[in-house]
């Protein structure tokens, strides 16, 4: 999948731009910028890429999308009964990252310094916090003037406090890394895509357009890890995904990104968090 770069316009005598969709279709490419973006999808459903994660979104669905983190919504299509059928709504909203520049380094705003560090690797927004941004989502489409910067700081706030966010890449994940990177960029989603499946490498290395060998090397070149690191971390990392969710039990999160060893899923999670399953759920 392509990855192109995005110039976003602000409006006339406006800092940062906040819109509401109601399109028949998602149609951007997938993306890039270096503004941080929020977006709120109040109706429609389908898939959404943010760097390396697949998932499936519905209405609801809430996402803090750091600098320079490629990202694409492509809804589902339905076949259509009335005439908004297809209809899909959501509340996009950006801004520079210089835009609290002045402000980043003081000790008022050192939790939305982190938050904008934790944004780095995506953040799906759940539960009581997510219903909060959605009301100040709703007045940021209508105030005006200081108010607008106010109710901005405000929101990001009860993000950078929260604990209903829920990274959807490795901690580590650098966004800009594959942008120039085709090949490394069809690995990436080969792995993404089917992490809950056996994985070969022989496949992967197809992908790349290169014999095994010359593949392992070159990943490593280009990661500084192994293919079978990667392919371990992307598992952990959806495995901490649904431990904060809380719906499985562990060894049905291990079923389900793919370990089908009990002992190595357990081996795997302390090699990369330094924590067991159930430590790392304690601890969030």
């Amino acid at each position: 999948m392509k990855i192109e770069a995005e110039k976003i316009i602000y409006p006339i005598r406006n800092s940062f731009k906040i819109l509401k969709y109601s399109v028949p279709q998602f149609e951007m490419p997938f993306h890039y910028h270096p503004e941080y973006e929020l977006v709120y999808i109040s109706k429609g459903s389908g898939k959404r890429y943010i760097g390396n994660s697949i998932h499936n979104f519905q209405s609801g669905d809430m996402v803090f999308i750091g600098a320079d983190l490629a990202h694409i919504w492509v809804n589902e299509k339905e076949v259509k009964t009335e005439v908004d059928d297809q209809i899909v709504e959501a509340v996009v909203l950006q801004f520079s990252k210089d835009l609290l520049d002045s402000l980043i380094d003081t000790p008022e705003f050192i939790k939305i310094k982190k938050l904008f560090n934790r944004a780095r690797s995506g953040l799906k927004i759940i539960g009581p916090t997510q219903q909060n941004i959605v009301k100040k989502l709703e007045e940021l489409l209508i105030c005006q003037g200081v108010e607008r910067i106010l109710c901005l700081i405000h929101m990001l706030d009860i993000l950078a406090r929260s604990k209903d966010l829920i990274p959807l890449n490795p901690v580590d994940f650098n966004p800009g890394a594959y942008h120039d990177d085709e090949r490394i960029n069809a690995v990436h989603h080969y792995v993404i895509s089917r992490y809950q499946y056996k994985i070969f490498i022989n496949e992967a290395a197809s992908l790349a357009h290169m014999e095994k060998s010359a593949f392992c090397r070159f990943f490593k070149m280009k990661t500084q890890k192994t293919f079978t690191r990667f392919v371990n971390e992307t598992r952990i990392d959806h495995a901490c995904r649904l431990l904060l969710e809380n719906r499985l039990s562990v060894s049905q999160i291990a079923f389900e990104v793919g370990f089908n060893n009990l002992a190595n899923f357990y081996r795997q999670f302390m090699k990369i968090t330094g924590q067991t399953p159930g430590d790392y759920k304690s601890h969030r």
